[in-house]
């Protein structure tokens, strides 16, 4: 690993991207604390994503509004994740656009305990948040046509969760990338596939964009997503070793030396990375198989507490 690793400061709040685009940044990329944006055109304003709380969700309604008071008609989920659509309601008349994996992901699956989260995350209040799914979704590839510029929703396959997408403005190269990329963040496993998230990280770049706004981190260009991908590829290595071996998740979990990664936040989710590799090299579906989150929270808690991560 090179000096490329080391995590610079950034800059928190709205950033202009281009004329018209915005990139809403936070100043942790921890648990829940995601990045979302925006685009103004003529009439209306396309948002990208919500976030974790209500609290939250109200202020980047407010900085959108520092910009423009035009109408917000459609919010883009890029996946289902709380941190990223358990603030859609305050969007109220928005039109919510998804991948259609996402509406049945939220749909089917409970909201996460408000209570449970606020024992394990004090620093947010989750009081009020909604699983809201969207009124519009697609499979492969929707396309709005906004005043002659072209917004891509781009859907490759099973990545960091099976239903994420991307949101690529070709004429301006920028790529919202949702959590297709941690960037000074550790990339987080939990669900879908990490040789699937290898394969989208390939089919974004070869898209040629200069600009890309990672789920968690600062904005950056390709060589953030590069960055991304040396995590993903080094815990698939080391966690294939240790499975071969016959090492537990657990086992593997406090085995693996991180190294520069350490230095990265949340590097406790080593554990969870651990148990979807499992999955993976047992040759599960991750469409069918489902960790137990709030079991492996708990856990993952304990042992980081216990200093065992």
């Amino acid at each position: 690993m090179n000096k490329g690793h080391a995590i610079p400061t950034r800059e928190a709040g709205v950033k202009q991207l281009a004329p018209g685009v915005y990139a809403y940044i936070q100043a942790k990329a921890t648990w829940y604390w995601s990045n979302a944006g925006f685009i103004v055109g003529n009439d209306y304003v396309v948002v990208v994503d919500s976030l974790a709380t209500v609290d939250l969700t109200q202020r980047f309604r407010d900085e959108i509004r520092k910009i423009t008071d035009k109408s917000i008609r459609y919010l883009i989920n890029t996946h289902h994740h709380g941190d990223h659509t358990y603030g859609n309601h305050v969007f109220a008349g928005a039109t919510i656009i998804s991948h259609d994996r996402c509406r049945r992901e939220l749909m089917g699956t409970a909201i996460m305990d408000p209570g449970l989260l606020n024992t394990i995350f004090p620093e947010f209040d989750f009081r009020g948040i909604a699983a809201t799914p969207a009124h519009i979704t697609f499979d492969k590839h929707l396309t709005l046509q906004m005043d002659g510029r072209e917004i891509r929703l781009l859907h490759f396959g099973p990545g960091h969760t099976v239903d994420d997408i991307i949101v690529y403005l070709p004429e301006e190269g920028i790529i919202f990338a949702g959590d297709f990329i941690f960037l000074y963040s550790t990339p987080l496993g939990m669900e879908g596939s990490f040789a699937g998230w290898l394969k989208n990280l390939d089919a974004m770049a070869k898209l040629d964009a200069r600009v890309y706004i990672p789920g968690h981190g600062p904005v950056c260009g390709i060589e953030g997503l590069n960055l991304c991908r040396d995590y993903l590829v080094f815990v698939q290595s080391e966690a294939r070793k240790r499975f071969d071996k016959g090492l537990t998740v657990d086992e593997a979990a406090k085995d693996i030396a991180l190294g520069q990664f350490k230095q990265w936040p949340n590097h406790e989710r080593i554990l969870i990375n651990m148990e979807r590799l499992w999955r993976e090299f047992r040759g599960e579906d991750p469409s069918t198989s489902k960790l137990n989150i709030a079991e492996v929270f708990l856990r993952m808690d304990a042992m980081t507490k216990a200093g065992e991560l």
